[in-house]
């Protein structure tokens, strides 16, 4: 199950928002409510290892890719960096994040996203890279594995649905961060395959993930960040057709993809030290 990439990445049926700056990402410190009120109720503690290394670099764009895992384990995430970033003076900055453009198919979930920060007029890879280019949004991110979040693989950072994020990061020369995190797997049930067995297919299929959503507090959230540097450049997607510009692009996914795995067994470690 390849990464692929494609014109239409993270696209979506365009319909107009009533207000213009909704579905254009959002300015941090406006959320500022939302994170205080998740942060006191749904997680007791939580530690950003690495953390300054994902601080914006004046005059990039900053892109973050994170570990998936189940449905709901990355969204601690969101407000974790929200707190971070206007806590270290970055509150005027713009942010957006993608989810699964089907969840933007849900009726009411459009409008809810796009007031939490989800740029919904811009679900593709062009709109995105202008408007990093130009300054319109500042920091973008999202969990690569879109809809392979709901199984089990042999490795937790499972197939990638798409490679539109890692496209955008390297066609904007964005600062490139990747997140690996432990704790949000209290929000799902696993419904593993018996006996420890896998399916024969790439990537190992072991289960299922069951979203229970967040309905306890999480004890510890652990949140471990680390720079990546793409090996492929701009100029190296310049001037290729669509096939060349995939295949180039999936090298370089699979790499984050290990990254990200190995990650999640460094933060596995330096948490099991603090027990």
């Amino acid at each position: 199950m390849p990464a692929v990439i494609k014109e239409n990445d993270f696209l979506m049926e365009e319909e107009m928002d009533e207000d213009t700056q909704v579905g254009e990402g959002i300015v941090i410190k406006s959320t500022e409510p939302l994170y205080t009120l998740f942060l006191q109720h749904m997680v007791k503690s939580y530690q950003v290892y690495n953390a300054r290394t994902i601080l914006p670099e004046k005059g990039r764009p900053l892109v973050v890719i994170a570990a998936h895992g189940p449905l709901w384990a990355p969204t601690p995430i969101m407000f974790i960096l929200s707190k971070y970033f206007v806590e270290s003076g970055y509150g005027d900055l713009v942010a957006s994040f993608y989810p699964h453009p089907l969840l933007m198919k849900v009726p009411g979930m459009k409008a809810i996203f796009g007031r939490l920060g989800v740029p919904t007029k811009v679900y593709d890879l062009k709109g995105l890279v202008e408007r990093l280019q130009d300054g319109r949004i500042h920091i973008t991110g999202t969990a690569p594995e879109g809809i392979y979040c709901n199984f089990q693989w042999e490795n937790y950072v499972g197939p990638y649905d798409n490679a539109g994020m890692v496209a955008a990061a390297v066609l904007t020369d964005a600062k490139l961060v990747l997140l690996a995190h432990q704790g949000g797997d209290a929000w799902n049930f696993q419904a593993n395959l018996p006996f420890g067995w896998s399916l024969p297919i790439p990537g190992r299929l072991r289960g299922l993930n069951i979203p229970i959503g967040p309905v306890k507090k999480i004890d510890r959230y652990a949140v471990l960040a680390k720079r990546y540097r793409p090996a492929l450049k701009k100029r190296e997607l310049e001037n290729k057709s669509p096939k060349e510009r995939k295949l180039l692009i999936g090298l370089e996914v699979e790499k984050i993809r290990t990254h990200l795995n190995l990650m999640t067994e460094d933060l596995h470690k330096r948490e099991a030290k603090k027990k």
